[in-house]
């Protein structure tokens, strides 16, 4: 007899759905577009452990009688297509047949579906084996359950992450669905908790529904229409520009994609006003002939083939350099009541009444846990370098005669830079990096003993975040308050910041608390996780190159570098301090 043998059908529908049904929000995903292609202007989701325990998307589309809702569930049945000619004229989301089968081949799954008023049907299928359709109460659309994933492939199930991860998987994945689509209504639900309620809207209005308010107020338009293609949509100005490549959303013809090549497109149009590390936000819609391109390339249909690649790379580009030209529009926007005091390196103030409003922009608080102190207490500048002159005397430095420069012969160059003679040449400090050390091993000793002092803010500051972001944040708020945050909930999706760290200027709390959610969501655990947050606080507050500092600031920035455990690079492993000998500086100039 021979080697080769037949597969059972079960067999390999869990082989399909090995390449389909990734994780939870795979599913999810192969859902909505059934609903989406079935013309529903309403979907609704529902999802418990993080899709773990159940999937329910219900729409009002058109719905399946009795014979179809029997051949959805059969490999490679499909409405989307017939014949070849269909495959290289794809309009629809879904056309291969695969998914439904897939899923329910991993799964406990219930569908009930009807098209207008007439009696609905109803199908369970366990495993990939069903009894057949019966009738259920008439609806409109379709309403499917997905129960107990990977119930009978516990391989796959144990590679599942937490629910809280699972979850945020599937929070990007509707919300991709929604900026492609913002004239239907989408609702999701996790665990009974109200996640988006997204009534239909024009894009932009779509974009501060699924993100905040925030993003809403710093978006640039992009419009091109160059025969036969058509990009609209929105770029961020630098105020959304992020730390990690996440908020990117390139859709085609309707369809979510991923492509490095689109990209770039944008990346290049940026390139003079973002640095190298840093992605701009943008959602672009992109129209072309559906024979233009190929979509049938991987069963995730993430993936595309254009006939004429880089024709659609120049028309990208140009659309969104048009965009952005207008550079002062693109800044990035810091509402602030007053300018800073002269010498905070803002400029001086448009009215000298509110330049003196600095002292009543904080007042001291406690660590947490502690009390506040009593009503002499000093306050803190809100004027940047007066604000950095009292935070950089705070620490107790120790007596230390022998410095490794001389604190009489100091100065600042171009405001970046600290130099100093000492015996055998020049150093050289670059002051962010300095500064950006200091505040990296501190905030390590906050974070792993005694909490970093903060400041209570008197104007206290709202942060709106999406559901995603603003779940994570409740789970480091222990560790925020440690560096010195104090928040509070305010409303759904949003915090007040009533304190901050000494350290910060006021304006970048905000900046500091995203880049650490960043950094969070990459995944890092144990003690790596307190490594990155007190990178991303040292980095965010530390003074940047061209503030101008005065001579006691110079002083006392460098002793609190040379009082540090590594005292020679930045958390980053940026030298910090250059030392130029006086043979080579002799060198220089050929004296020797």
């Amino acid at each position: 007899m021979g080697q080769i043998k037949r597969l059972s059908s079960a067999l390999a529908n869990q082989i399909a759905a090995g390449e389909v049904v990734e994780r939870p929000a795979s599913v999810v995903k192969e859902l909505v577009e059934n609903a989406i292609d079935a013309g529903a202007d309403r979907i609704e989701i529902i999802v418990q452990q993080g899709g773990r325990k159940l999937i329910q998307v219900t729409d009002n589309g058109s719905g399946m009688d009795q014979a179809d809702l029997a051949l959805a569930f059969e490999r490679h049945a499909t409405s989307k297509i017939s014949n070849a000619h269909d495959l290289a004229h794809i309009a629809t989301l879904g056309f291969r047949g695969e998914a439904l089968p897939s899923i329910a081949s991993v799964a406990q799954v219930t569908a009930r579906s009807a098209t207008g008023d007439q009696e609905g049907s109803e199908i369970v299928v366990a495993g990939g084996s069903s009894q057949g359709v019966k009738p259920a109460p008439p609806m409109k659309g379709t309403s499917i359950q997905v129960r107990n994933l990977f119930y009978n492939t516990p391989a796959r199930r144990k590679f599942l992450k937490r629910p809280t991860t699972e979850n945020q998987h599937i929070v990007e994945a509707v919300r991709r669905f929604a900026l492609c689509n913002p004239q239907i209504a989408f609702s999701l639900t996790s665990d009974n908790k109200d996640i988006f309620t997204l009534p239909p809207a024009d894009l932009k209005a779509r974009i501060g529904g699924v993100f905040d308010r925030f993003y809403q107020k710093s978006l640039k338009e992009v419009f091109l229409e160059k025969t036969p293609f058509k990009v609209q949509g929105y770029v961020g100005n630098l105020s959304l520009v992020r730390g990690r490549p996440k908020e990117q959303y390139i859709f085609l013809n309707g369809r979510a994609v991923h492509d490095r090549l689109l990209n770039s497109a944008v990346y290049a149009a940026f390139r003079s006003l973002i640095s190298r590390g840093e992605y701009p936000f943008f959602v672009l819609q992109i129209s072309l002939p559906v024979d233009a391109l190929d979509v049938n390339v991987h069963p995730a249909k993430t993936e595309v083939r254009f006939k004429d690649e880089w024709r659609v790379y120049h028309v990208v580009k140009t659309a969104v350099t048009e965009a952005i030209k207008d550079i002062p529009g693109m800044m990035p926007e810091f509402h602030k009541p007053f300018d800073s005091a002269p010498g905070g390196g803002f400029g001086p103030a448009p009215d000298p009444q509110l330049a003196n409003r600095g002292a009543d922009l904080f007042e001291s608080a406690p660590r947490p846990g502690q009390s506040h102190r009593s009503e002499d207490s000093p306050t803190f500048d809100g004027g940047q370098a007066a604000q950095r002159a009292e935070v950089a005397t705070a620490p107790i430095i120790p007596d230390r005669p022998d410095r490794p420069y001389n604190p009489e012969s100091i100065w600042q160059v171009h405001n970046k830079y600290i130099i100093s003679q000492v015996a055998s040449g020049l150093v050289m400090i670059d002051q962010h990096v300095a500064h950006e050390r200091v505040l990296f091993e501190e905030a390590q000793r906050g974070l792993t003993g005694n909490p970093l002092p903060s400041q209570t803010v008197l104007f206290p500051q709202v942060l709106e975040l999406a559901p995603d972001e603003f779940s994570r944040l409740l789970d480091l708020i222990p560790q925020l308050e440690r560096l010195g945050f104090r928040l509070r909930e305010f409303g759904k999706n949003t915090v007040v910041i009533d304190g901050v760290p000494i350290d910060v200027i006021w304006g970048r709390e905000k900046e500091i608390i995203r880049d650490i959610l960043d950094r969070e969501e990459q995944g890092h655990s144990g003690a790596k996780v307190f490594d990155q947050m007190a990178a991303s606080y040292a980095c965010h507050a530390a003074i940047k190159a061209g503030d101008p500092l005065n001579l006691e600031e110079m002083r006392t920035l460098v002793d609190r570098l040379f009082a540090t455990q590594h005292p020679y690079y930045c958390p980053h492993g940026r030298p910090t301090v250059v030392h130029l000998s006086l043979a080579e500086i002799d060198k220089r100039f050929e004296r020797i």
